[in-house]
C-alpha cells in the first residue's frame, strides 16, 4: 500500500548516502550533498529507514535518502512511523476461493 500526501513536505537534504532500488535488489551508495542549499519534496513513499524525495533543482527525479539525514522546511525532525494494517478477512477468503 502506498500513501502520498496531497502536498509533499519540503525537506532539506544533507545526506551522505543514497539508496538505489532496482528490480532485484537494493544498494546503498555514498554521496555528498552538503554543498549548497539542497531542498526537495517528500513523495510519501518510505521503505525501511529511507524515503523518496523529489529533487527538482538537482535533476527533477525522485531519490531515496535516509530519513535520519533529512530535516523539515522549518528544521523539524522527520520520523518514520510504523502503522500496522489489519488484513481484511473477507477479502482473504474471496482470494482463496478464486485460486481454488
Amino acid at each position: 500500500m502506498e500513501l502520498k500526501p496531497s502536498k509533499g513536505l519540503k525537506v532539506h537534504v544533507n545526506a551522505q548516502r543514497e539508496a538505489i532500488f532496482g528490480d532485484e535488489s537494493v544498494s546503498v551508495q555514498r554521496i555528498t550533498l552538503n554543498d549548497g542549499d539542497r531542498v526537495g519534496v517528500m513523495t510519501g513513499r518510505t521503505l525501511i529507514g529511507f524515503c523518496e524525495v523529489e529533487m527538482q533543482k538537482l535533476d527533477g527525479h525522485g531519490h531515496w535518502y535516509p530519513i535520519d539525514d533529512l530535516t523539515g522546511e522549518h528544521g523539524e525532525r522527520i520520523i518514520e512511523e510504523e502503522i500496522p494494517i489489519e488484513p481484511d478477512e473477507e477479502r482473504d477468503e474471496g482470494s482463496e476461493e478464486e485460486q481454488a
